[in-house]
């Protein structure tokens, strides 16, 4: 899945949830950390298992929550940003979510079809497609930053907090 989407999702969910902007920023950033493997040519390798986020951001949780109260909370909402990337590359293709300890990549194929004729008929379907995992460098990536439809999806997503947070501007000037 493209970078754009992965920020997107994560940022657009946190402002809805009353995240303020200025912090919603770079924590929808950390979203864009599981791709970084892909600058050493391997993709869809450790980083994208939840099992090695969830250990590696446990350190971070704990001293966050000694520190005070507001690091845990941004720690909590940067560990859920990060897993919504590992949650979306599942949707999108085969992904080491339970790596170590299952050494399979999952794949979750969803989808509903309308067959429009004489009648509508609807066909469901759902897979869980599995692959062994092979974590192997290769000799090149193609690796999209955007797409057409991942671009128009994200700023449909992005525009529409920006018209909210417009109008509720609006509200508060009315009221003064």
């Amino acid at each position: 899945m493209e970078p754009v989407i992965h920020f997107a999702v994560p940022f657009f969910a946190l402002i809805l949830a009353g995240v303020e902007l200025k912090r919603a920023l770079p924590i929808s950033l950390l979203a864009l950390m599981p791709d970084l493997d892909a600058l050493f040519l391997v993709h869809r390798s450790i980083s994208h298992s939840l099992i090695v986020v969830l250990t590696s951001a446990a350190p971070f949780l704990l001293l966050a929550h000694r520190l005070r109260r507001g690091y845990f909370s941004t720690a909590l909402l940067g560990l859920f940003s990060v897993s919504s990337h590992l949650i979306l590359d599942l949707f999108n293709g085969y992904t080491p979510i339970l790596w170590p300890l299952y050494g399979y990549s999952l794949w979750v194929k969803m989808g509903l079809t309308a067959y429009i004729g004489g009648s509508l008929n609807l066909q469901s379907s759902i897979q869980i497609l599995t692959r062994p995992i092979e974590f192997q460098r290769l000799h090149s990536l193609d690796a999209p930053i955007f797409t057409g439809e991942s671009l128009i999806v994200s700023a449909i997503l992005v525009v529409s907090l920006l018209v909210k947070g417009f109008m509720e501007f609006l509200r508060r000037l009315h009221r003064a």
